[in-house]
């Protein structure tokens, strides 16, 4: 990031000192100062966020809490194998019991928290075949996993025109926001909105923050900052890339959609809201190049390709109105899995990052694992950065 001498205060300001300081005010930010704090109640910890609290990836997704799609178990069993793919997929299962039991708790209506299973749709009989071929894998392994006929696709998904799809039981959605909202409310830290970090140096063991608000020292530097990481540590730019993802939200129509769904030909993801807005997002397969980038806006081609196939497809979808549309940006990692540990060049910066479209699935659990790296304990080896050795 840059800074112009007109704008910098970091000669001006007095400096800050803190036991810990956080880069990015998302759910993995908000998630590793819960963290923190419950490992070390008296520490002081900062968490720096550019312009406000969700402003990033955490308050433009879709609110899925799923482990993903049958696609995405078929990707990573193709990938790792099967043994391994469970754990990933059980580390998503993790992840939400951790928000239910710490932060969600008995108040899952203020957050608009339902578990209502996801369904993955199958756009081909060819899909078909191979979706229940997994889905008897994830079975066999105690994954509750069940298979929904075409005719049930339309009465509980609101479908038309697909063979069926595989439903996973565990999945639900949430309102992003609120869920932060009341992940921040159980923080007893400083938070510094529109405060953006230019530059850290390592000055003997202490990290000097260098931001457009003055300076902040700290013996340590956790950055939650996903997409945005290479803005921070340029020598990460070939590891994470950014991918747009965009969405578009019709205006209130009958309840006719069960929960979360995917199909993933299209890239494709939608739900309903409790309040009857349909919510659909994907299609960034038709201009992938134009996708990956850090550029928050909408374009022409993919909102047009969201609105026909809501039309099209959708029961009560035909006269839908558009009432929002928008875009958010993930990172990506090259094998798709995220990464957590100290950077190779500084031990006192430790990161987490590349969350491949899984955040909210993921960061909750993640971020405690982070906060556990720092105190000898051991990350999976999916997500560990070692594994990137070399690249960086």
């Amino acid at each position: 990031m840059s800074i112009s001498y007109w704008l910098d205060r970091t000669t001006s300001s007095s400096k800050k000192t803190y036991d810990y300081v956080i880069v990015g005010g998302g759910i993995a930010g908000l998630s590793t100062a819960y963290w923190l704090q419950k490992e070390q109640p008296q520490a002081k910890i900062a968490l720096l966020e550019k312009n406000r609290i969700g402003f990033g990836a955490s308050g433009r997704n879709a609110g899925f809490v799923t482990c993903g799609s049958t696609e995405h178990f078929m990707k990573l069993n193709s990938k790792f194998g099967t043994t391994k793919a469970i754990d990933i997929w059980k580390f998503s299962e993790e992840n939400r019991r951790l928000l239910l039991e710490q932060i969600i708790e008995d108040k899952a209506s203020d957050v608009d928290y339902q578990q209502t299973g996801s369904c993955t749709v199958a756009p081909s009989d060819t899909h078909w075949e191979k979706y229940k071929e997994i889905a008897q894998t994830m079975r066999t392994h105690g994954l509750d996993v069940q298979e929904v006929q075409s005719s049930a696709m339309e009465s509980d998904y609101g479908v038309t025109g697909f063979t069926g799809g595989i439903v996973y039981r565990g999945d639900g959605f949430v309102h992003p926001v609120k869920l932060l909202e009341r992940l921040k409310a159980k923080l007893k830290i400083d938070i510094y909105e529109s405060t953006e970090v230019f530059s850290i140096q390592d000055k003997k063991h202490i990290q000097e923050v260098k931001t457009d608000h003055g300076v902040f020292e700290t013996p340590k530097v956790l950055l939650t900052l996903n997409a945005y990481l290479p803005l921070v540590l340029k020598n990460f730019a070939k590891l994470i890339t950014p991918n747009r993802g965009q969405i578009l939200v019709t205006e209130p129509l009958p309840k006719f959609v069960k929960g979360p769904c995917y199909l993933t030909k299209y890239l494709c993801y939608f739900r309903q809201l409790p309040t009857g807005h349909l919510l659909i997002g994907g299609f960034r397969n038709l201009s992938i190049e134009t996708e990956n980038s850090l550029m928050d806006q909408t374009t022409e081609v993919i909102q047009k390709a969201l609105l026909d196939f809501v039309k099209d497809h959708f029961k009560y979808g035909k006269d839908a109105k558009v009432a929002y549309q928008w875009s958010g940006i993930m990172g990506f990692t090259p094998d798709e899995q995220m990464m957590i540990g100290a950077t190779p060049n500084n031990p006192n910066i430790h990161l987490m990052a590349g969350c491949s479209g899984h955040g909210m699935g993921l960061s909750f659990h993640a971020a405690k694992v982070l906060v556990g790296s720092l105190f000898g304990r051991s990350t999976p080896e999916h997500l560990n950065i070692q594994r990137f050795k070399g690249s960086f």
